[in-house]
Order: C-alpha cells, then sequence, then structure tokens
C-alpha cells in the first residue's frame, strides 16, 4: 500500500478531518457578510478568569498527546461553527426531543471533538465557573491545536458569548463537488476574498477525505467524468483503496489523507499537490487554474514560511467572525446545551 492510499479507518466516523467543504447544498440566496468582532479583547478575563488561555493549552497538550488526530477535528469543528451563524459555539449544541440543532445537518454528522470540547469547559469551570464561554473555549482551542500541528501561534481576542439559536437547515456548507466559483462566491458572502478562501483551502495540508467526497472523479474516463484531471498513478492507487462507483455508508467507505506525506502537520505540501494535479477534491484541484486563484496556489506551494504565517493570520480572522457580545446570547454551563 503506498502513502497516498492509507486508509484511515481509526479515524472513522471521520470523512475529513478538516473538511469544511462538507456535504451540503448552497443556500440559492447569499447571505449578507457576518460582521466580525469589534470589542473583543485578550485580557476580557483578566478579572474573572485570567488563566483561562493556560488553561485550555495545558488541557490541549494532554489531549493531543493522547490522539494526534484530534487537532485536525479541532481546526474543522471552528469552521463548521463560524461559517454558519458566526463564531457562537452553535454547533456544540446536542439535539434534544423536540429541538433539532445544527449537529443534526448532514455536514455535520462528522464531526469530532465534542468531548474535548466539553472536557476543557470542565476545567474552565472549575476554575472560573459560569466565566468562560463555549465560543471562546472552541477559538482558544481551535489556535492551540494550529500551534500543536506545527503552524504559527496567533493572538485569540475574547469575548464571545454562546448562542442560544441552532438550527440544522441554516447549515449551508459547499459540497465537496462544488465548483470553485461557487465556493469563492460562499466565502466572499463571510467576508474572505480569493487569496484568503486559498489560504483557508490549505486547512487540507492536515486530515483526510472518505472516497465517497471524490470517487466520481475516479470513474468514467480519465478525467472521471468532467473536472480537472488528476494525475494517472494517483488515480490508480485511489481505485485500488476506493474501488469503483458503488457508494458505501460512513461507517465502511475508506479515508485517504488530504496530504499523505505530512498528514498532521500545517504545512505547505497541499499547494504542492495541487499544482502536481494530486489532491483529492475538484474544488481543490480547479483553484490551480482559475484566474482568481492561481497565483495564489503557486506562490504558496513555492513559500511555505508564507503559508504558515499566513494560514493563522486567516485562522484569527475566522475565529472573530459573527460574534455575539456585550449582553446578547449567555455563557453556556454545558457546552451541548443551553443554560435553560
Amino acid at each position: 500500500m503506498t502513502a497516498t492510499s492509507i486508509v484511515l479507518r481509526r479515524l472513522l466516523p471521520l470523512p475529513a478531518v478538516v473538511q469544511f467543504l462538507a456535504v451540503a447544498t448552497l443556500l440559492t440566496t447569499t447571505p449578507p457578510p457576518l460582521p466580525a468582532a469589534d470589542a473583543l479583547d485578550e485580557g476580557y478575563y483578566a478579572a474573572t478568569c485570567p488563566d483561562a488561555a493556560s488553561i485550555v493549552r495545558d488541557a490541549m497538550e494532554r489531549l493531543h498527546y493522547n490522539d494526534p488526530t484530534l487537532a485536525p477535528a479541532l481546526i474543522r469543528l471552528l469552521f463548521h461553527d463560524c461559517l454558519v451563524r458566526g463564531c457562537d459555539a452553535s454547533v456544540l449544541v446536542s439535539p434534544a426531543p423536540g429541538r433539532a440543532s445544527e449537529r443534526a445537518a448532514v455536514p455535520n454528522h462528522t464531526l469530532r471533538g465534542f468531548n474535548a470540547v466539553d472536557a476543557v469547559k470542565r476545567d474552565l469551570e472549575s476554575a472560573c465557573p459560569g466565566a468562560v464561554s463555549c465560543a471562546d473555549a472552541l477559538a482558544l482551542m481551535a489556535r492551540d491545536a494550529v500551534a500543536l500541528l506545527g503552524g504559527d501561534d496567533y493572538a485569540v481576542p475574547l469575548g464571545r458569548r454562546d448562542g442560544t439559536v441552532s438550527n440544522p437547515w441554516e447549515v449551508d456548507l459547499p459540497a465537496p463537488f462544488s465548483k470553485l466559483d461557487d465556493a469563492l462566491a460562499y466565502f466572499a458572502a463571510r467576508g474572505f476574498g480569493a487569496e484568503e478562501t486559498v489560504v483557508l483551502f490549505g486547512a487540507h495540508t492536515v486530515g483526510g477525505a472518505h472516497c465517497g467526497s471524490f470517487r466520481y472523479r475516479l470513474t468514467g474516463g480519465p478525467n472521471g467524468g468532467g473536472g480537472p484531471a488528476m494525475d494517472d498513478a494517483l488515480r490508480c492507487e485511489l481505485l485500488q483503496t476506493c474501488g469503483g462507483a458503488a457508494e458505501q455508508g460512513l461507517d465502511t467507505d475508506p479515508a485517504v489523507f488530504f496530504d499523505p506525506d505530512t498528514p498532521f502537520a500545517v504545512d505547505n505540501n497541499y499547494y504542492k499537490q495541487i499544482v502536481a494535479n494530486r489532491t483529492l477534491l475538484q474544488v481543490d484541484q480547479e483553484a490551480a487554474a482559475h484566474p482568481a486563484t492561481a497565483a495564489h496556489v503557486a506562490y504558496y506551494a513555492a513559500n511555505p514560511d508564507a503559508f504558515v504565517s499566513r494560514f493563522s493570520e486567516v485562522m484569527a480572522k475566522l475565529s472573530n467572525v459573527g460574534v455575539i457580545e456585550g449582553d446578547a446570547g449567555e455563557v453556556r454551563k454545558v457546552c451541548s446545551r443551553y443554560n435553560t
């Protein structure tokens, strides 16, 4: 078995550890950009929980030591939270009798990291009862996940409040088979330009995807029946791992690393894979030739330090999108359920 075709059985039921381009349907209307935070402050908990960031970092180091697959999963969890209603921890709410939540939406069925968030929240509640929001905890955990995977540390201003609304029908993430133009429009509606979107795509430097996300590219001819061509050698390897056109359930469908060489490192190998036509998802491969993205892909493929630095900058921007501040929302005692 080649490095490329390593099957991620031990990661199931995770189809893409950081596949924020998850199975969903694009809305026919484009929402206005989610507002960025303007009142967050790194010293927000100076009086109520001065060690909040250290508590989270210590917990993340323990969690990462026990499960190195968790860090990519938490980055993905932040994406799924912030791109729907903003960074308000709404994705963490569990469905309850008579009340659905974002976790019930198809793109979120395979999210991981909820237990880790609950564990960190318990540590925070033990030290500072009722002080630190779940939204802030998740933002800090995602920042630490990037650092633990070799990325640059970055500042996370605090003061987010937790949302009191979580609806599955609002989960409108682009599908893995989306066209790049649709993905660019989606992220533009949330305040991200083409270059920033290319950098966000770079989250695929870690994690992987189930074969069902790209199997159509392997069948129907050398070009997979449409879209940009895939490297022939990679296509043959993936056919061995994924099989033919038969669809499988998430519990049996094999999964493959996005970057088989360094699947748990934040680096620029993802962009090198794009340039070599060795990416899994069509939307990623389209970025190599699209006039709005091709130059950015080429730049980051040739400049590893630039990508690592820029990825942290754009992650910082993502974690500030559409936050709830002031007296709005709440500070949940348990991240998976509302206070009332």
